[in-house]
């Protein structure tokens, strides 16, 4: 996706964020063209928005998320879906969150959240810039080491365990949250589907005369009924954030070591099993040797801190490791649907479609290159989630 956002419209949405701050005598300076950031639903706008409060001098860094203002980039309906849900869990699931842990010791990272608008194509958030506390993308290579993993599973435990804390304390917003943020399935996402179906499509090209070619052809022939089992067949479903990996988390460091992960981008948030989120972030975001050494020892850091929010709000577990090892299991073909489609994505590979890879191989070779890079790294988790009997067992 790419449309331009004019700074007319920008200085339209500052103005809202400001009379919606209460600040007086504001201005803005807004970061550099060059400077913005763009996802693949939206466009990012760092700004700087200087005012007075009750006449105190007031200085506040907002990052601005802008849907698409052109119709044209509404004909599927998912940037406005993705728009509703995560300005619903900004505006009303964090707000909740924020009064549910003001006692608790451990804290879930959660950014300021200073204005919303739902208009259709005005959709507009404007958030804590989280890159001015000191929170900073992880750039350095395509997966994540394991102290990043480590910080990044104990952040979704905690997000995992304030849906848990929500559904026994607040019940009423926490049927709201049901009726939002809809599990994944044909009905809800048809389109979606397809494209996981494609990308299964183009895998089983990549590995056509291998052994895989029977496990691939079985997720594609079975794929809705793998991606609705994560939420109809699991043990336990919470509020979860549908696509967490490396991109969507921003860390904090102390002594160049990253000590606490903030996670953004709540467009794709649904019900689901904690364990999908789990399991995609480490198939996702770690390459195969981190896996295989640190497995068991990162699902088991997942879980203490789990226990240990439930413990420090004072409510029992509602979600034991024996659920969690089941679950981990029932969400294993899904996760790699989806992180099959995210890798083909980030790999380059896509460069045609709405949705298109930022990276642009620019000749053959660069595409070849990709291309085996993307083999490596499936190959990887397909031997990986067979050795944890993550897998279908196929009959001939």
């Amino acid at each position: 996706m790419c449309q331009l956002i004019s700074s007319n419209y920008i200085a339209t949405v500052v103005n809202d964020v400001a009379v919606a701050c209460d600040l007086k005598e504001w201005s803005y300076l807004e970061e550099s063209l060059d400077a913005k950031a763009q996802n693949y639903f939206g466009v990012l706008i760092p700004i700087s928005l200087d005012g007075k409060i009750n006449k105190e001098n007031v200085s506040l860094k907002v990052m601005l998320k802008l849907a698409p203002t052109d119709d044209r980039y509404r004909v599927s309906g998912a940037v406005t879906a993705m728009f509703a849900r995560e300005i619903f869990v900004y505006s009303k699931v964090f707000s909740k969150y924020q009064d549910l842990q003001k006692c608790l010791k451990s804290q879930y990272i959660l950014p300021k959240c200073y204005y919303v608008c739902n208009d259709y194509c005005k959709e507009a958030l404007a958030i804590q810039n989280m890159c001015e506390n000191g929170y900073l993308p992880f750039i350095h290579s395509m997966f994540l080491e394991v102290d990043h993993l480590v910080v990044s599973l104990k952040s979704l435990a905690k997000f995992h365990a304030l849906s848990f804390i929500m559904e026994i304390k607040e019940t009423e917003l926490f049927e709201e949250v049901k009726n939002i943020c809809l599990p994944l399935s044909v009905t809800t996402n048809k389109r979606y589907i397809d494209i996981l179906i494609d990308r299964l499509e183009k895998a089983l090209l990549k590995f056509d005369n291998t052994t895989y070619v029977p496990l691939l052809r079985n997720f594609k022939e079975n794929c809705s009924k793998y991606i609705e089992d994560v939420y109809s067949s699991s043990e336990k479903n919470c509020l979860c954030h549908g696509d967490i990996w490396k991109e969507n988390i921003l860390y904090k460091y102390e002594d160049s070591k990253p000590v606490s992960a903030c996670i953004i981008d709540y467009q794709t948030a649904r019900m689901s099993s904690p364990a999908f989120d789990v399991l995609y972030l480490i198939a996702s975001s770690a390459n195969s040797q981190l896996r295989q050494k640190h497995f068991a020892s990162l699902i088991q850091v997942y879980h203490s801190t789990l226990l240990e929010f439930f413990k420090d709000a004072n409510i029992d577990n509602v979600y034991n490791q024996r659920q969690l090892g089941k679950d981990l299991k029932v969400v294993g073909p899904a996760c790699f649907i989806v992180a099959n489609t995210a890798l083909w994505l980030s790999s380059g590979l896509q460069q045609e479609g709405h949705v298109r890879s930022k990276k642009v191989l620019q000749t053959e070779h660069e595409i070849a290159i990709a291309g085996d890079n993307y083999k490596i790294i499936i190959k990887g988790i397909l031997d990986d989630f067979i050795s944890y009997g993550y897998m279908p067992e196929l009959t001939n």
